[in-house]
């Protein structure tokens, strides 16, 4: 009897490990998780290695002097910071301008008490250098009250192909600032 249990536990053991696959036959049949985490950083590589065509063209924007003081009694004080400038193209790739966007920031030099100032980017003109002038796409009025500065949402302009940015004409209260551009 005890030869018919030591030899029946010793074929259940050889059909318990016979059952078992081997580490190349799991893999081969894609059984196993060790497939799943290989897989996962082959494709992120491939997003990574991305085209660097599918990317639009910037440019750098700088404002020569970056302020300016309006006003009849000089009491606005506006701040130009440059956000971005992207080239526009068609899903051929053919050049359709330059998209260039820029904040303001406006300070109201009056004193506490007196009234506030505000201006509007669609006063605003800018000067291509085909001698041109173009007004913004979007942007939105800008006030501060007495003693206080208010930045601005996002102005945009929209260049025409082969045109390029050469001075901001900034007014307020029958005053003008002319502040020079340069796209790189």
């Amino acid at each position: 009897m005890k030869t018919k249990s030591l030899f029946a536990m010793l074929s259940v053991s050889l059909l318990v490990f016979a059952c078992k696959p081997k580490n190349g036959a799991g893999e081969a049949n894609g059984k196993t998780d060790s497939t799943v985490k290989q897989d996962t950083p082959k494709e992120t590589v491939a997003h990574a290695d991305a085209p660097a065509g599918n990317s639009p063209k910037t440019y750098t924007i700088s404002f020569t002097p970056d302020s300016a003081l309006l006003g009849k009694q000089k009491e606005a004080s506006i701040k130009i910071s440059p956000v971005s400038a992207t080239d526009l193209s068609d899903p051929d790739g053919k050049s359709e301008g330059i998209e260039m966007t820029f904040k303001i920031t406006i300070t109201n030099k009056n004193k506490i008490g007196s009234s506030s100032v505000g201006v509007s980017p669609s006063d605003f003109r800018l000067v291509l250098d085909n001698n041109t002038s173009i007004s913004q796409t979007s942007g939105g009025y800008v006030s501060a009250e007495a003693e206080s500065t208010k930045e601005s949402n996002e102005i945009t302009y929209r260049l025409p192909n082969g045109t390029k940015p050469k001075t901001l004409n900034l007014f307020y209260d029958e005053t003008r600032a002319a502040v020079g551009v340069s796209l790189k």
